[in-house]
């Protein structure tokens, strides 16, 4: 079993002030004190498949803005590489951060070898982000987040290029309430005030939790905005910034990519996802079979999609260089996806351009280049890990059954989800 952690608490900290946007560092000095680690910050639930590249970014990234400071990370062992090394780092690093490493055993998951790649996969993440959650919860934390390896969360500013028409027919009736929606427009409002002083988004959610939406979702919904791989003017500055500091731009996407799909529309950017208040949750509402890991809390989160102009953190999603693309092994990953995704261009946001360099204001550009070390560098190896000795396989129950199920078009698909049959003999099924 592949497990370790450590465990810092101290308090009082709070992202620097930063007077200059361009931020010119001396690189011997920093803000960083070791008291500056707070006593509060995020949970975070991370399942990680060949995504070594992005982790890094991701860690800082967070570390940062969120703060990051519980994380569970569980591998997918279809993949060829392990994060372990890189979450070691960061654990003994004096960061701050509450780091665990899961494998299959650990979580108690099963491998239904009946099931296809996609749907295999879509159970380890079920079954991976309920048992994160009851983790967390245990530990008497609050807000979660439930995102993936290539996800940043930030403000929602209002920008310039916003679709106003951003209706769907499944919004869930109370985003369309005329107070919910006065309310959330008003609060974006005041936003870019909180962003420009660096105010952390635990700070922000702390200072208004006595208003919506914190105060009525304990399971917030945030919309996406999907970034593609075009690389535009913007790079080169970037590019400019990163080398001041010893920093290729493409070992970070945040920093490389800019350009995006149209605000508010379903296309590229998809179903949002959530961060969920755990000290308002009950145990019991945490299932295994969750409809999606866009809604992994069915009582408490909505249908997973959100007007984006009603959204006050949103999620910015990377697709990232081919290389980065195709290093996992997946069927849907194919390079006609990839082209027709690439090239995806309805708008540009900068918000992000920054993080980099207040990371290095913060801990100083020796620590930032040693947690950063591997950012954007691809690995791969032959053996899956699955197939390797270390891999310890957990046997599926005695009466497990496969199903196949019939979509309304009358084609088959297997879930590759658990079915049982209770000891009296009647079926039941934790299927969705």
């Amino acid at each position: 079993m592949m497990h370790f952690m450590i465990e810092k608490t101290q308090q009082n900290w709070q992202l620097p002030i930063l007077a200059s946007s361009k931020y010119a560092l001396d690189p011997q000095k920093s803000t960083w004190r070791r008291h500056d680690v707070p006593d509060d910050g995020f949970s975070g639930c991370l399942l990680i498949k060949d995504d070594n590249h992005r982790l890094e970014e991701w860690l800082a990234y967070h570390w940062l803005v969120l703060p990051l400071k519980f994380l569970v990370v569980t591998l997918d062992p279809t993949g060829t590489t392990s994060p372990k090394s890189i979450l070691q780092l960061w654990n003994n690093s004096d960061m701050g951060m509450n780091i665990v490493f899961w494998n299959d055993v650990d979580i108690g998951h099963w491998i239904d070898s009946e099931s296809d790649e996609k749907h295999q996969h879509r159970a380890r993440q079920k079954k991976f982000i309920a048992a994160c959650q009851r983790y967390h919860k245990e530990r008497n934390r609050t807000w979660a987040a439930i995102i993936d390896p290539d996800e940043y969360i930030t403000y929602n500013l209002i920008g310039d290029n916003e679709d106003s028409s951003d209706e769907f027919d499944l919004t869930p009736l109370e985003y369309n309430d005329t107070v919910y929606k006065d309310n959330m427009l008003e609060s974006r409002k005041g936003l870019n005030f909180f962003m420009d002083r660096n105010v952390t988004i635990l700070d922000y959610i702390h200072k208004h939790k006595n208003k919506d939406p914190w105060k009525s979702e304990s399971c917030h919904l945030m919309p996406r905005l999907f970034f593609s791989a075009v690389e535009s003017s913007y790079t080169n500055l970037s590019q400019r910034i990163c080398e001041n500091h010893g920093f290729s731009v493409t070992s970070f996407n945040t920093l490389r990519y800019f350009n995006h799909a149209r605000k508010g529309a379903f296309g590229y950017n998809y179903y949002g996802k959530v961060i969920i208040d755990l000290s308002r949750i009950v145990e019991s509402e945490i299932h295994d079979d969750m409809e999606s890991i866009h809604r992994p809390l069915e009582e408490k989160c909505t249908y997973p999609l959100k007007p984006y102009k009603l959204g006050i953190l949103r999620v910015h999603h990377y697709l990232g260089s081919w290389e980065q693309y195709s290093v996992r092994v997946d069927v849907r990953k194919t390079k006609e996806v990839y082209n027709e995704k690439r090239f995806v261009d309805d708008g540009i946001d900068l918000q992000l351009q920054h993080w980099l360099e207040k990371f290095i204001e913060k801990v100083g550009v020796t620590k930032a280049k040693k947690l950063l070390e591997k950012a954007g560098v691809v690995e791969k190896r032959e053996s899956r890990i699955i197939d390797t000795v270390d891999y310890i396989k957990v046997e599926p129950p005695f009466d497990y059954v496969h199903n196949t199920y019939y979509t309304d078009d009358g084609n088959t698909e297997e879930t590759g989800e658990e079915h049982y049959y209770s000891t009296s003999g009647s079926e039941s099924s934790d299927t969705n």
